[in-house]
């Protein structure tokens, strides 16, 4: 079973663009999620957290996971949900989905793998579940709705385009 954690940020990504949460499900089986990221995600237009689930048809992918041990010195200064994140992804031992910077670069201090949705796709590419055409359209989506900065665009659009 192919498995990852991810924080708040990269989720939203999978839902702005068309097909998102659909091409995630191509590349995991299960994404374990902290229940400060659920509750994050959930704020807002939706009632409770299940109406969230229901709403993007994930209630089998996305599995709550309370960390042991959340509070470290390291993320103290992040919000919940990376907090709970990164711990999740020390415990599992497993990559870990997060595109803030500053729990990117705790993740990295700390020997995590970390990844964003533009780097997902790329490696959807390289690996061959997904085409480039389709690639490329999800990056401009992600860039367009300001998920992605220009220079993350570019970059990865350039590493797709040379998988063509």
């Amino acid at each position: 079973m192919k498995r990852i954690v991810s924080d708040t940020s990269p989720l939203i990504s999978l839902e702005k663009i068309d097909g998102g949460y659909t091409f995630f499900r191509q590349r995991y089986d299960r994404v374990l999620v902290p229940p400060a990221v659920l509750r994050e995600l959930a704020a807002g237009p939706f009632e409770s957290e299940e109406a969230y689930l229901s709403h993007f048809g994930i209630d089998d992918l996305l599995r709550v996971e309370k960390p042991e041990r959340s509070e470290r010195e390291e993320t103290e200064h992040l919000d919940p949900g990376e907090r709970e994140a990164i711990a999740l992804a020390l415990e599992f031992d497993l990559p870990l989905l997060i595109e803030e910077e500053s729990g990117r670069a705790i993740a990295r201090e700390l020997e995590i793998r970390i990844s964003g949705i533009a780097g997902q796709l790329l490696r959807a590419v390289r690996e061959e579940p997904v085409g480039t055409a389709q690639a490329s359209r999800m990056l401009t989506e992600l860039r367009r709705k300001g998920r992605i900065n220009q220079q993350v665009f570019e970059s990865v659009k350039r590493a797709v385009d040379e998988e063509a």
